[in-house]
């Protein structure tokens, strides 16, 4: 990885994708996808590079790049296959049905097999003149696919690529509770598979309920990247994303995930705002391709058993449509209790709150209202079709974990040790 930063330099931005963040971080990538029974494709700004380029970074990274992302496969499929066998006995079949006679898919390995992967490479550079410090790059949200495999991002520079590189801190998750922690990754963890989520929109929907399953848990989160204090060291990432089969149909919708796809994309290039299912029917989530925003360009016309919060139009059960009667105000309140922009991407949801009776939730945190909130559902990702916000979330406490069997046991987080992946691509 210690080339990527350079080589996305020696090609420019006419070439390379670059996003800006409002904390002065850069974001520059290569994209690229595995598909099902065709195989790894080429990444698109370095397809008309030649071999005998002139950018030596460029060279170094296209000799290596092909047997890195083989090795990742590999993860990949060994991870599903396992994932498969452990909850095979827990989930009913099929997982998945198709618009294609007879296409069923009946396995957790069945389902990765059959979608396809998308592929990032980012390369994260801070302009310390810009943004505050300790503002969040990447605000608290959860992928849309089923999981995504990436490794922990590294710190390499982009004067001198033979220099060492090391990992960088500021990958944050938020547990069940709300707690926001800071996720520290050791050398051996090469590379880390997490839940998005579409395991409750086609794994935990499935679940046998007199089995006694646990669901697999999505997981917010999030990327602060502080300033460095040598300006030329830059953050390197690699991630992973799994889809659902094209074919498959999206539950509760009528339409395949590849039809979704195809109308998230077509938003994007109109610059639409649209409501697509999440994780069930009753929560729609926006996507909007304009990044930055302080609002949304079109509210959904929520139903009267519905509120605008978190981005999309969340359904209110009997007990939020009492608030009223309890001298309560219905609002659109963050896990810290506190009553927030409802077009933030904050893991907010509906709740009766009174500003004057602060409530003590289980975990000992202060809360102002009786929430009802589902963190589980997808918002923007790595750069994965969509954007991602920049907001800076200032309600959340933090706390330093390290990737062990506490925070194995929010989620599943997984880390996988693969011999010298990390510095394959040197």
């Amino acid at each position: 990885m210690s080339n990527l930063h350079t080589c996305m330099l020696d090609l420019g931005d006419n070439i390379v994708t670059a996003q800006h963040f409002d904390d002065g971080t850069t974001r520059r990538s290569f994209a690229t996808s595995t598909l099902p029974e065709v195989g790894a494709q080429p990444i698109k700004s370095l397809e008309d590079i030649p071999m005998n380029s002139n950018s030596e970074s460029c060279q170094s990274f296209q000799r290596e790049v092909s047997s890195f992302r083989s090795s990742v496969e590999a993860a990949t499929n060994l991870f599903s296959q396992k994932l498969s066998t452990e909850m095979r006995a827990y989930l009913q079949t099929p997982l998945m049905s198709s618009n294609v006679d007879g296409v069923v898919y009946d396995s957790i390995n069945e389902v990765v097999a059959g979608g396809e992967h998308l592929e990032h490479f980012h390369s994260y550079q801070k302009d310390n003149s810009l943004g505050n410090a300790g503002e969040t790059t990447i605000e608290l949200h959860t992928d849309q696919g089923f999981f995504i495999a990436f490794t922990p991002g590294l710190i390499a520079s982009s004067n001198d690529p033979t220099k060492q590189m090391k990992l960088s801190d500021g990958f944050y998750v938020q547990d069940r509770y709300g707690t926001k922690a800071s996720v520290n990754f050791s050398e051996e963890d090469d590379l880390v598979f997490m839940i998005g989520d579409g395991a409750n929109q086609y794994i935990n929907n499935n679940l046998i309920d007199s089995k006694g399953a646990m669901p697999l848990r999505a997981i917010p989160h999030a990327l602060s990247f502080p300033a460095q204090i040598d300006s030329s060291d830059v953050r390197v990432w690699y991630g992973r994303m799994v889809l659902p089969p094209n074919n498959a149909l999206s539950h509760g919708m009528g339409l395949t995930h590849g039809e979704v796809r195809e109308a998230l994309m077509d938003a994007s290039t109109t610059g639409k705002s649209i409501s697509l299912g999440c994780s069930s029917q009753d929560m729609k989530a926006v996507i909007h391709t304009t990044r930055h925003l302080s609002g949304p360009s079109v509210i959904l016309n929520c139903t009267a058993d519905e509120l605008f919060c978190w981005y999309r139009c969340q359904p209110l059960d009997d007990e939020l449509n009492t608030c009223s009667d309890r001298n309560l105000t219905l609002e659109c309140v963050d896990s810290q209790g506190q009553i927030t922009d409802p077009a933030q991407h904050n893991g907010a949801a509906p709740a009766c709150y009174n500003s004057t009776a602060p409530l003590s939730s289980d975990n000992g945190d202060t809360w102002q209202g009786d929430s009802h909130a589902d963190d589980t559902h997808a918002d923007d990702g790595h750069g994965h079709d969509h954007g991602d916000d920049g907001h800076h979330d200032e309600h959340m406490s933090t706390k330093s974990t390290s990737t062990g069997s506490r925070l194995f046991a929010w989620s599943l987080v997984v880390t996988f040790t693969i011999s010298a992946i990390l510095s394959v691509i040197s």
